[in-house]
Parts: structure tokens; C-alpha cells; sequence
């Protein structure tokens, strides 16, 4: 199953130090919760994981992100990821790109474009349910990525902690569910 979802939002930090933080997939991790990475191959490609708790059991995906092409002058980036679950139950793939503008007074406006593929136990739930997940995930990620930004600095072990709790897909199932019902009344 395809699924396209494009994302534009401003942060109330400067460019360059938004573009700072979004082009490192390190940084990145710690926004998103359950994900982690496990490895930096080199400069371009990262392995990772991420969990996501689904009811009672939780799904486990290893994976690897690449850094396509990096634009620092112009703020572009373009990334693929890719991943397994580790009990043979799926697969996914991304393609990404992201765009930074500066804006007035120190903010920044964030575009992301990303395709989504998904195969097995993900596909199951539906594109409307996919991608209401997806909404209820990048806000989690743009809310947490304005903390990181505003606040000092971590301590990596403290950061990767953080990041890597599980995230519970099953509230998130339902917050989805809620709104697609919302959307329909």
C-alpha cells in the first residue's frame, strides 16, 4: 500500500539552526518516539529501530536510513529508509524530502514530503487509519522536535533514553479512529 503525506510547519527557531538539528538523523531520532539508532555507518547512512505497542505486544522494526542528497545552501534534504519487522510480519520504505524557509522575526516554515509503502500487518489497517496514525505521529514529532530545539542541550545517553521508549500505537489507533469519525459525521 502507497500512501503520500505531505506536512508544512513553522518553528519558532532560525534557520540555520533548524536545519542544524533536522539534517542529523541523530538529532532527528529524538523526536520520534520509539525509534532509535543503533548504528552510523558512515556519514550518509544510519541503522536503526523503532517499537511501536499495538495492545498488548509490541512491533519491532530494524531498519536502515539514508541520506540521498543534502543541500545546505538551499536547506533541501531527500532520504530513504527501509525496515523489517523483525517477526517477518511487514515491511516498509519511505522517500523523503524536506525544505526549510526562512521566515520573519528568527522562525522557520518546515515542508516535508514523504511516500510511504507498506506492506503486511501495517497494510491490514487501511490507508485512512495509516495516515490519521501519521497525523497523530507528526504532531508528537513537531511538538517534541520545539522542545529539543528550545532547550539546552542533552546529554546523548539522556536523549537516546528518551527516544527510545515504545510508542503506543494503540492509543494511537484510536485517537485515528476518532478522527476519521469526526471527518465523516
Amino acid at each position: 500500500m502507497a500512501i503520500r503525506i505531505e506536512k508544512t510547519f513553522e518553528v519558532q527557531q532560525p534557520v540555520a539552526l533548524v536545519w542544524s538539528f533536522l539534517s542529523d538523523p541523530r538529532k532527528v531520532v529524538t523526536c520520534v518516539p520509539g525509534a532509535r539508532i543503533t548504528e552510523q555507518v558512515d556519514e550518509r547512512n544510519y541503522k536503526g529501530s523503532i517499537s511501536v505497542k499495538v495492545g498488548p505486544s509490541v512491533t519491532d522494526y530494524n531498519g536502515e536510513v539514508q541520506i540521498v542528497r543534502s543541500d545546505p545552501q538551499n536547506y533541501e534534504i531527500e532520504m530513504l529508509g527501509k525496515g523489517l519487522d523483525i517477526r517477518g510480519r511487514g515491511s516498509a520504505s519511505m522517500k523523503m524530502s524536506g525544505k526549510l524557509k526562512a521566515l520573519d522575526e528568527g522562525r522557520t516554515e518546515v515542508t516535508s514530503v514523504s511516500e510511504l509503502n507498506v506492506v503486511g500487518i501495517l497494510a491490514q489497517m487501511g490507508a485512512r487509519v495509516i495516515t490519521e496514525v501519521s497525523n497523530i505521529m507528526f504532531g508528537e514529532f513537531t511538538k517534541n522536535l520545539e522542545k529539543r530545539l528550545a532547550a539546552p542541550p542533552d546529554p546523548p545517553d539522556k536523549a537516546t533514553e528518551a527516544a527510545s521508549k515504545a510508542l503506543n500505537a494503540g492509543s494511537l489507533a484510536w485517537e485515528a479512529a476518532k478522527g476519521i469519525f469526526r471527518r465523516e459525521s
